[in-house]
């Protein structure tokens, strides 16, 4: 195996971990953590570092993110040998070769891994149609017997910030303007945004009438938000 095949494997590999990273993230904040805990654990868990005790209990109280752990954990293990496999290789085959050309060359397959890296988390129309597909796609996988997913966005001591993709509307909210919907007296609920599936914001009044395919990020506590959107119990 050449020198320049060796890195480019090596730059290969390192890319796909990157990305099954942001992947397993993506599909840890559907089931309902922030963006910064998801990451957190993936990176944990293919780094096998394990996760801490505390937010363990995140993953284990849920029958989705034990799945999606256990895989985690696995795609780990697999790249964790197959990197230390292909390092030991590289440089007991790299002898022959200058030394600071094979130097060069690592250094600026890393550089190429940053550049991508910070494409993916930084720029935002990159990371939205990022995160757009791979939403589509876990939640016709991970929520084909569950209606309207939530994504929690952000956390605020008893209450979240959640986006929800609605699927199926429950009857609460069936042709009913939420002015009428008693969605704040009986679950204490404020809906911020209603986007709908042409990605068109619209305000929110009393008079707004929610449909399914419509994208609402709402405000409250979770087990509210849950009780009302969620009628599968092993969410």
């Amino acid at each position: 195996m050449s020198t320049d095949f060796a890195i480019l494997a090596f730059f290969s590999l390192m890319l796909a971990y990157l990305l099954i990273c942001e992947i397993f993230t993506i599909l840890f904040r559907l089931t309902g953590l922030t963006e910064e805990t998801a990451r957190f654990q993936v990176i944990s868990m293919l780094t096998t570092c394990g996760f801490t005790t505390t937010e363990s209990e995140l993953i284990t109280s849920s029958r989705k993110r034990k799945k999606l752990a256990f895989i985690t954990i696995l795609f780990g293990y697999i790249f964790s040998v197959t990197i230390v496999s292909m390092v030991i290789n590289f440089f007991t085959r790299s002898n022959d070769e200058n030394s600071l050309q094979i130097i060069f060359k690592v250094i600026l397959a890393v550089i190429f891994i940053i550049i991508i890296w910070y494409i993916l988390l930084k720029v935002n129309a990159v990371k939205i149609h990022f995160d757009k597909i791979i939403s589509k796609i876990g939640i016709k996988i991970m929520f084909k017997n569950q209606d309207n997913p939530i994504m929690v966005l952000g956390i605020f001591k008893h209450e979240v910030i959640a986006e929800i993709i609605v699927t199926n509307l429950p009857n609460e909210l069936l042709n009913t303007e939420l002015k009428n919907s008693f969605i704040r007296s009986n679950y204490n609920l404020q809906i911020l945004t209603v986007i709908k599936s042409d990605d068109t914001t619209k305000p929110v009044t009393g008079d707004t009438v929610l449909e399914n395919g419509d994208k609402i990020i709402i405000f409250g506590e979770l087990k509210n938000i849950k009780n009302l959107f969620i009628k599968e119990k092993s969410f």
